[in-house]
């Protein structure tokens, strides 16, 4: 049971890893596709970068989900603290695992949902760089289940080492 329990943390470490790329790597794009777009525009009478408008729209929801993914890992996405303080300690482990079951299945369902969005949104694609539509909803898919995941290891965690072993958001300690 052990190594099940080291493997579903080396998971989650590896899914944070990879967020914590995605939110790097599409926030530096997000800003030099930005800054280049208005620098072009006040040099040149053309209006801009014709793509600039698309990009932005396509990466930022791979920029958001991957805080998501990042914040569900922390236990700081949908928190419910105010009521886990007010449980005893076998209480308290109980509504954990309740809240974070609903939590996966919610999000599961919103996998799936995206997912079929994202099939029919296929069919349309951007005007300028020709790409489907679908990429917005398949990183809400995607983003979903990896969600999901962190949060089967948050749970593991506290199930395999205890509540004082629970991951805390701490804003002032969050970074990338």
């Amino acid at each position: 049971m052990s190594r099940l329990y080291s493997a579903i943390d080396a998971v989650a470490g590896i899914i944070v890893v990879f967020a914590r790329l995605v939110i790097i790597v599409s926030g530096i794009a997000l800003t030099i596709v930005t800054t280049a777009n208005v620098v072009i525009r006040y040099i040149s009478t053309s209006g801009g970068l014709s793509f600039a408008q698309e990009l932005p729209m396509l990466m930022f929801p791979w920029f958001i989900i991957g805080g998501i993914v990042i914040a569900a890992h922390a236990g700081g996405h949908m928190a419910v603290e105010w009521l886990y303080d007010k449980l005893a300690s076998r209480s308290r482990t109980v509504a954990l695992i309740i809240a974070n079951g609903i939590s996966v299945a919610a999000f599961l369902v919103l996998a799936y949902q995206a997912t079929v969005v994202a099939e029919i949104a296929g069919a349309e694609h951007s005007a300028v760089l020709q790409l489907p539509n679908s990429i917005g909803y398949y990183s809400l898919s995607i983003g979903a289940v990896l969600v999901s995941i962190v949060t089967i290891a948050a749970t593991a965690r506290v199930l395999r080492l205890g509540w004082d072993h629970r991951l805390e958001l701490k804003p002032e300690e969050l970074a990338l």
